[in-house]
């Protein structure tokens, strides 16, 4: 179970925003113990799938996932094994909240399919990495290759809930410092 959370969390905090996403995500695959809290938890051995419901709170080091409901569904053991094996799947309803050191990105449902190493965030998607902010209707992350894809239901230039962001340039830098190569 440790692995789950962290590439699941992981996976849903990038946004595409840069380096600084798969350098975050790189941090933050560990082994480092999971807390899990919620109101209640369901188990069901027979179709391999736990239920968290209820203020539902995942931590693993500086990540936490926060949602009204998790689902995990794992696969069944091969070979007609009693028990259940890795995590496939899982599954974030109802507010969810994923917060990294330096990202944060919410919607309302949020699915990271593990043999795809794909997340998808859906609902009012709104992605925060320091002052730049992303929104959009779905977000889909590809964690291997760090790809990104923002999309939104509305289309034409005067339609509202498109996709929108805005980039703030690195404060660090003097804008009016002359280049290396113009120093001679």
């Amino acid at each position: 179970m440790k692995r789950w959370t962290a590439a699941a969390v992981t996976a849903l905090i990038l946004s595409g925003m840069g380096a600084g996403g798969a350098a975050q995500a790189r941090q933050s695959v560990s082994s480092a113990p999971i807390d899990v809290s919620a109101d209640e938890q369901q188990t069901f051995n027979s179709t391999c799938t736990t239920i968290f419901i209820g203020n539902v709170e995942i931590l693993q080091n500086r990540s936490r996932l926060r949602a009204q409901k998790v689902t995990i569904i794992s696969a069944k053991r091969p070979g007609g094994e009693t028990g259940c094996g890795a995590a496939q799947r899982m599954e974030a309803e109802g507010g969810v909240y994923l917060v990294s050191d330096q990202q944060n990105a919410r919607g309302d449902r949020a699915v990271y399919t593990f043999s795809t190493n794909t997340a998808v965030l859906t609902g009012d998607v709104i992605l925060v990495k320091g002052k730049d902010v992303a929104r959009g209707d779905r977000l889909t992350v590809n964690t291997k290759t760090n790809d990104a894809k923002l999309e939104s239901t509305a289309s034409g230039q005067n339609a509202k809930r498109r996709v929108r962001a805005v980039f703030y340039q690195d404060d660090t830098q003097t804008p009016d410092a002359p280049a290396a190569a113009e120093q001679r």
